[in-house]
């Protein structure tokens, strides 16, 4: 009986790879990085795209929050100064009477919200990413306004949110 053997001269003529398999490895492989990159990149910018929408929504809701607690206990607003981008009130604030004024500043989008605790002498920003400086809706019944209308549209290049809440005031 007889064994089959490895020839020792089928294993020593084999030189490597050709010009052409290698090329070919390299463009399969080239295809691979192009493609994982792609879907990394792609990852990356729905992650932003995420991130900006929550950060504008937080900041959104935290405003909103602020000035519905205010307008439910406002006594009175000033509907000589109180306009569609400013809201001037007297409220109180942890017990306290306090006139505050809620007003969107800038000449162009991105516009400002801001508020001011000491009657409209020195303001801080709350919101820095409204579409329009259109904030405020009054609605009066018998003559009397005891409604506002918050809207803030807010937004930055790649996502935009809208929070809309109608108030009653509970003091007037």
């Amino acid at each position: 009986m007889q064994r089959a053997t490895t020839s020792p001269s089928r294993w020593g003529d084999e030189r490597g790879l050709t010009v052409t398999e290698l090329m070919v490895t390299m463009a399969v492989m080239l295809l691979i990085v192009s493609a994982a990159l792609a879907m990394m990149v792609r990852a990356m910018g729905t992650t932003g795209i995420v991130e900006n929408r929550r950060d504008v929504l937080g900041d959104g809701q935290v405003a909103l929050d602020q000035m519905v607690k205010q307008i439910r206990q406002a006594e009175s607003v000033d509907q000589a100064v109180s306009d569609v981008d400013t809201l001037d009130m007297e409220t109180y604030i942890n017990g306290t009477a306090t006139s505050v004024v809620w007003r969107a500043t800038g000449s162009a989008a991105p516009f400002a919200l801001e508020i001011s605790t000491d009657g409209g002498t020195n303001f801080r920003t709350v919101a820095s990413s409204l579409k329009s400086p259109s904030v405020f809706t009054y609605t009066s019944h018998d003559g009397l306004l005891d409604q506002v209308t918050i809207n803030l549209q807010l937004g930055t290049k790649t996502s935009e949110v809208t929070i809309t809440s109608d108030v009653s005031m509970r003091n007037v």
